[in-house]
């Protein structure tokens, strides 16, 4: 898994508005319907609305396992991981859309009115003709400087490569500016820095040469990622 990957991933979740959600139900098996997203912004967290006293949130209550798919012009996006039913009026405040006034008369504070937090563990992802899978925990392992995956990186084989983190900013292919200057600023990765992203990463990460990201930014993401951000 590369971060360009990642950032597709993101960027279809954020252009899109609904999603399939499967639950377990009181027999065990999973039960499956469409939901309208609220305000997607990553693959690590998902949320929704649902009635109080709907089937999705009856039986979230009772068994929290639950698996999103999102489908959008053949990429497939599907997250399993764990669903919790937010009754708390700062997040029905924070999640309230205008639309749902047609579903729930009383407004945000209407009783019924309840969001539903999906958590992600687990990913696969098939975009563009690409596959990929992973825990969330195998993503925000640090493995670089400037937000490269080391770790599924085709030259760490091919060239012996041991990993960015490893090489203290000198890979094979030469010195690397960002990792130079990540280490001399004492951090870890660009993602601790104040100035992230600053003008040395953005271009390594959104310029027009042969090794920047595709879709741009994709580092730049993963690197706040990991900082929390």
């Amino acid at each position: 898994m590369n971060s360009n990957i990642f950032e597709k991933a993101n960027q279809l979740i954020k252009n899109c508005t609904s999603a399939q959600l499967g639950v377990i139900d009181e027999a065990g098996y999973p039960s499956v319907s469409t939901i309208s997203l609220i305000k997607p912004e990553n693959l690590f967290e998902i949320y929704s609305s649902t009635g109080l006293c709907c089937n999705k949130a009856i039986r979230i209550s009772k068994n929290s396992k639950a698996s999103i798919c999102i489908c959008i012009e053949g990429n497939n996006i599907t997250l399993v991981g764990d669903a919790k039913v937010l009754t708390d009026q700062e997040s029905k405040s924070r999640f309230w859309l205008d639309w749902f006034i047609e579903h729930y008369e009383g407004g945000e504070t209407d009783p019924n009115y309840v969001v539903i937090k999906f958590t992600t563990k687990r990913v696969s992802l098939w975009i563009d003709n690409e596959s990929a899978e992973f825990t969330i925990d195998e993503l925000l392992k640090v493995q670089s400087h400037c937000g490269a995956l080391c770790d599924c990186c085709p030259y760490k084989e091919s060239h012996g490569c041991p990993g960015c983190l490893a090489l203290n900013g000198k890979p094979f292919w030469g010195e690397c500016p960002v990792a130079i200057c990540c280490i001399n600023k004492g951090f870890k990765h660009c993602g601790e820095c104040p100035d992230v992203p600053c003008e040395m990463l953005t271009e390594f990460s959104c310029g027009n040469h042969e090794h920047s990201d595709n879709p741009k930014g994709s580092r730049i993401s993963v690197c706040k990622a990991w900082a929390g951000k």
